[in-house]
């Protein structure tokens, strides 16, 4: 083949690659999206949940039923613990105490994890990558890495069921250094022989005599909290506000943050103490931040670097007059 033949074919073939890679970006955006909306199938499974040594599984079933999401999630080892949620309303039971937290549904992560976003507000904050196509669960599934663009957010790569749009595998990392921080993946999915939508119910309803704590709060104008944050760091949105009755009687002020990816909450407690300090904590991906200051008690906690709490925590500030 002569040079010039030679030239044309690479680029022909080169425009021909091109093409096809275009394409499968296309197609691997469009199933992001999808992923990124209320799930629209019925459900079950086992998810694994593993933070470095620990590992947790769970009973996972998900129903649409009426207009209305339906699960059922369940402990399997160690301390029994349920938690049934119908439309927005979440009960969680806890038989050794007797105990019965109720409260409302609120953000897009948990267990199983439905993300909440927009593939253009994600891109503003990470690069998405194609990882190309692989099996989870017995299932086909398409993998994406999600590269943070700065040192405010982790890493997250998912694999994602091409038929039900379900991520099937989340795994979160951070780079500095390299290290994987948590792995939530299904070792079962299964969209046939689901339990009766009238169990669920059941369970929604059941142990009346025990105790029950009601953490359902309402929402409120950011405005009407008497804080404010100065500056959000890049690429975070305030999202929603929430008051509380906690258990101590005081009234809980919750901002909830997110980037279309990650999901933070900032609390907000009155308390009678002057001390002066800060604690940090982790739960593998999830990090938490308190601090005291005089008459005040604030945490933040989510699945990003200390800094990106501290940096919320700094934005907050005191509307002249509040309490």
């Amino acid at each position: 083949m002569r040079f010039a033949a030679k030239v044309r074919f690479m680029v022909c073939l080169l425009v021909a690659w091109a093409s096809a890679l275009a394409s499968a970006s296309e197609d691997v955006l469009r199933l992001l999206e999808r992923s990124l909306s209320p799930p629209d199938i019925d459900y079950h499974g086992t998810v694994v949940l593993q933070i470095g040594d620990r590992v947790q599984t769970l009973r996972v079933t998900h129903m649409n039923k009426e207009g209305k999401r339906v699960e059922w999630v369940e402990v399997l080892e160690g301390e029994p613990r349920e938690t049934v949620r119908i439309g927005e309303e979440v009960r969680c039971f806890l038989p050794e105490e007797k105990l019965v937290l109720m409260d409302r549904a609120a953000g897009g992560s948990g267990v199983p994890y439905h993300p909440r976003g927009s593939v253009g507000r994600i891109e503003a904050s990470y690069q998405i990558e194609p990882l190309g196509e692989g099996r989870e669960a017995g299932r086909e599934v398409v993998g994406i890495r999600f590269v943070p663009r700065d040192a405010l957010r982790f890493g997250q790569e998912w694999w994602i069921d091409k038929e039900s749009g379900i991520v099937l595998k989340r795994t979160i990392w951070d780079e500095a250094p390299v290290r994987v921080l948590e792995t939530q993946f299904f070792s079962d999915f299964r969209v046939t022989g689901l339990p009766d939508v009238a169990q669920v119910r059941r369970k929604f309803g059941a142990h009346e005599d025990w105790q029950r704590i009601d953490l359902r709060g309402r929402r409120i104008e950011a405005a009407d909290t008497g804080w404010a944050f100065t500056v959000m760091p890049a690429g975070f949105e305030l999202e929603a506000v929430f008051q509380r009755r906690g258990p101590s009687g005081k009234t809980i002020t919750q901002w909830q943050i997110g980037d279309g990816l990650a999901s933070v909450s900032v609390f907000f407690e009155p308390w009678d103490g002057d001390e002066i300090g800060e604690k940090t904590d982790d739960f593998g991906a999830t990090k938490v931040v308190r601090r005291r200051e005089p008459g005040a008690l604030r945490t933040a906690m989510g699945e990003v670097p200390d800094v990106t709490l501290r940096a919320l925590l700094d934005a907050m500030v005191r509307h002249q007059g509040a309490q």
